[in-house]
C-alpha cells in the first residue's frame, strides 16, 4: 500500500459512484482514477475530483492506476470480472450489493480473495447507521425476539419494464438479510421460506427462523416511499428508519393509560430521535445514505491496518445464499450468463429511494 491517504478507484459513475467518492473523502482518502463506460459520465464526476486519472474500462484502471481500494459502484453483472481483476492485483474491493449475481460467484470471488490475501466486503451500508448500532445494543431489552419485519417502497423502478422491476426487486433483498442475520445473532434460514408474487415490482417473503417470525415486503408501487425495519420482542419493539438512519425503541408495558397515550408517545420519541439524527447527519454533511461513510471509513482502516473486513465472508456468503434461495421462491433464478438490459443504466441506480 502507498504511503498517505488511501488511493481510490471508482468504477461506475453513476448515482452510487458519486456517492462512494464522496465517502473516499470524507474518510480522508483520495480518488486517483474513475472508470465508466460512459465518457461523460466519468467527466462529470470528475469535475469534482480533478485529479483522478480517467478509464473507460475497469480492468484497465486496476491495471494501470497503482490503487489501494477499488470502490465497485457497477450493475451486478459486471460484479464477478471487476472484483477478479481487483483480486489478481491484490487491491482490495468493496462492492455494491449484491457482491455477485449468484452465490455460486459470490463464494468464488471470497475464495480467490482469501486465497491472495486481499480483502472484499459487499456495501451492506445499513448496518453501519447510528440506529441500527443502538437497536443492535438495545436487543436485550425488548427480550426474545418474535418477529422482524422489513418494509421497503422504492421510487427506483420507475419507467423500468416488467422483468426489470422484478431483478430490481431482488438486488434489494440484501439490505433486510444482511440487517435480519445481523439482529438474530445466527445464520438466516435457508429453507421454508414462502413467496408471494402478486404482479411485477411487489414481493413478499415469509420464514422462520427459531422461532423468530420473518417478513420482507419489497414494492416498487406502494407509496409514500418507505425504508424500514421493526425488530419485535417480548419486552418491546424497536422502529428502524432506514432512509435516515435512526432508531425508535418502545417498551412493551401493558397498561390502560399506556393505551391511550401511546400514539402520542410514539410521535415523541420519533420527533426527538429524527432530530436528533438529523443533526448529527448535518454535522458529517451526510444527506444521503446513512451508514456508507462509516463503511468506507471501516474498510479503509482495515486495508490501513492490515485488520479484517468489516463485513465477515461469513456474513456476506449467508446473505447470497438465501438471496438466490428467496429469488428461487419467487420464481427467478439468477443465471451468469443473464445478459444485462441495454435500457438499464451503465452504472448502479439500484439503490433504495
Amino acid at each position: 500500500m502507498s504511503n498517505g491517504p488511501i488511493r481510490a478507484g471508482i468504477v461506475g459513475a453513476g448515482l452510487m459512484g458519486r456517492w462512494h467518492a464522496w465517502a473516499v473523502r470524507k474518510a480522508g482518502g483520495s480518488v486517483v482514477a474513475i472508470a465508466d463506460p460512459e465518457p461523460a459520465r466519468t467527466r462529470q464526476l470528475a469535475d469534482d475530483y480533478p485529479d483522478a486519472q480517467l478509464f473507460e474500462n475497469g480492468a484497465r484502471m486496476v491495471a494501470d492506476a497503482h490503487l489501494d481500494v477499488l470502490h465497485v459502484c457497477t450493475p451486478r453483472a459486471t460484479h464477478y470480472e471487476l472484483a477478479a481483476a481487483a483480486i489478481a492485483a491484490a487491491v482490495p474491493v468493496l462492492i455494491e450489493k449484491p457482491l455477485a449475481t449468484t452465490a455460486a460467484e459470490t463464494e468464488q470471488l471470497l475464495e480467490l480473495a482469501t486465497a491472495r490475501g486481499v480483502l472484499i466486503a459487499p456495501v451492506h451500508q445499513y448496518l453501519f447507521q447510528d440506529g441500527v448500532l443502538r437497536a443492535y445494543e438495545a436487543l436485550e431489552r425488548v427480550g426474545p425476539l418474535v418477529r422482524i419485519a422489513g418494509t421497503f417502497y422504492s421510487a427506483g423502478g420507475q419507467g423500468l419494464e416488467r422483468e426489470q422491476m422484478d431483478s430490481m426487486v431482488v438486488d434489494i433483498l440484501p439490505h433486510p438479510l444482511s440487517l435480519m442475520q445481523r439482529f438474530l445473532r445466527s445464520p438466516l434460514p435457508q429453507q421454508g421460506w414462502m413467496a408471494a408474487r402478486s404482479h411485477p415490482g411487489e414481493l413478499q417473503w415469509l420464514g422462520d427462523a427459531s422461532g423468530t417470525s420473518l417478513s420482507i415486503l419489497i414494492s416498487l408501487h406502494a407509496r409514500p416511499t418507505v425504508c424500514a425495519l421493526d425488530i419485535v420482542g417480548t419486552n418491546g419493539t424497536i422502529h428502524l428508519n432506514l432512509y435516515h438512519g435512526y432508531a425508535v425503541i418502545e417498551s412493551g408495558r401493558v397498561s390502560r393509560v399506556r393505551k391511550i397515550t401511546h400514539p402520542f408517545d410514539l410521535a415523541a420519541r420519533t420527533l426527538g430521535a429524527a432530530s436528533l439524527n438529523l443533526a448529527r447527519r448535518a454535522l458529517r454533511s451526510e444527506s444521503a445514505y446513512p451508514g456508507l461513510l462509516r463503511l468506507v471509513r471501516a474498510f479503509h482502516d482495515a486495508v490501513r491496518l492490515h485488520g479484517k473486513s468489516p463485513i465477515s465472508a461469513t456474513e456476506a456468503l449467508q446473505v447470497a445464499q438465501v438471496r438466490e434461495r428467496l429469488s428461487a421462491a419467487a420464481g427467478m433464478v439468477p443465471n451468469r450468463q443473464q445478459s444485462r438490459d441495454p435500457k438499464l443504466p451503465l452504472s448502479d441506480e439500484t439503490a433504495v429511494r
